[in-house]
């Protein structure tokens, strides 16, 4: 579906058209696709799959445009009001008229006219968007990170609200885990080592990493293999405040790298979620946490892997590196 927000005038004096296309809309999603046909495999493919598809979660593309012929996009991809931005882009022609920043406002207003609550993006420390972005709202999640964070309220009410103590369900990975998982592994919780087999260690991003579970996940499916990764969802705001995967352990034959990391202030379903994901035969099991979230090796402990090593100072907690903490190795065979 495609809606007109107005009209911006770039420097040259020119006035083009703002819109936002929601997906799934087969209409634009050819000239979006081709807007953003420079992105690598992984993105084309995500955004073939969000503009012409519904998967269940919000994209939406803001576009700039001259009578249909788009020149410049911001995407936001939110499940329930939460989730990624990203994708800016304005045709190297286009480019020094103003068009990103303007766009951005409209699509700022928009996104909080819409219920919007947290929006999470990725981008260069102390580079000319990053600063761009602050100007809009975002701030950076730690010092050095290019990482930054936006909430329509604050951040304590949002986090509060969304990962409120309530029940919870195991749940294949789906698109709407996509957008719903960048609250917690970009969060400020313990546990510097959150998903080793995605590389998600400390505050990182589930926007690249997801993408790809995602893809790998539906492949399995229609090859009817099983899930190699299950989420705990929190039923009412349906956060993502879990995660547990497996994959082959890349140096060792036969060994399978097990993850699982949780919430604060979900550790006690922790075990329900490791429980809950199929294992493949393998001659042995192995698992990491760090000395900053002991809650991961008890739920490690009661599913049966014992520690075997510890790795001293061995991961940063932060961007900035203001401390390194010791890694555990579990395994079970």
């Amino acid at each position: 579906m495609y809606i007109a927000l107005g009209k911006v005038k770039l420097k040259s004096g020119e006035a083009v058209e703002v819109g936002v296309v929601s997906g799934p809309d087969q209409d634009w999603a050819e000239r979006v696709e081709r807007l953003l046909g420079h992105k690598g495999p992984i993105w084309q493919w995500q955004n073939a799959a969000t503009v012409r598809r519904d998967l269940g979660i919000e994209p939406r593309f803001y576009l700039l445009h001259r009578d249909g012929d788009p020149l410049a996009n911001i995407a936001t991809f939110t499940h329930r009001g939460t989730g990624h931005f990203g994708h800016v882009w304005t045709r190297p022609a286009d480019r020094r008229q103003g068009a990103a920043s303007q766009l951005m406002g409209m699509q700022m207003e928009h996104f909080r006219q819409q219920g919007g609550q947290a929006l999470f993006l990725g981008t260069g420390y102390d580079s000319a968007p990053y600063h761009i972005y602050a100007s809009h709202g975002f701030v950076g999640l730690e010092p050095k990170s290019g990482q930054m964070e936006y909430y329509a309220q604050s951040k304590a009410q949002f986090e509060a609200e969304y990962f409120a103590k309530d029940a919870v369900q195991v749940e294949e990975v789906q698109w709407c885990h996509w957008p719903a998982s960048a609250a917690l592994f970009l969060g400020n919780f313990p546990g510097a080592v959150r998903c080793a087999p995605l590389g998600l260690l400390g505050r990182s991003s589930t926007e690249g990493p997801f993408l790809d579970l995602i893809q790998q996940e539906e492949r399995r499916r229609e090859k009817g293999e099983s899930a190699r990764a299950r989420v705990l969802c929190q039923t009412t705001t349906q956060a993502v405040v879990g995660l547990a995967i497996w994959d082959w352990d890349p140096l060792w034959p036969s060994t399978c790298a097990v993850e699982v990391y949780c919430h604060p202030d979900f550790w006690a379903e922790g075990g329900e979620l490791l429980g809950a994901l199929p294992l493949p035969e393998a001659e042995r099991y192995v698992a990491y946490s760090d000395t900053d979230c002991l809650e991961k090796g008890e739920v490690l402990r009661d599913a049966g892997f014992r520690q075997t090593a510890q790795h001293a100072r061995r991961v940063a907690i932060d961007r900035a590196c203001t401390r390194l903490v010791d890694v555990r190795v579990w395994e079970r065979t």
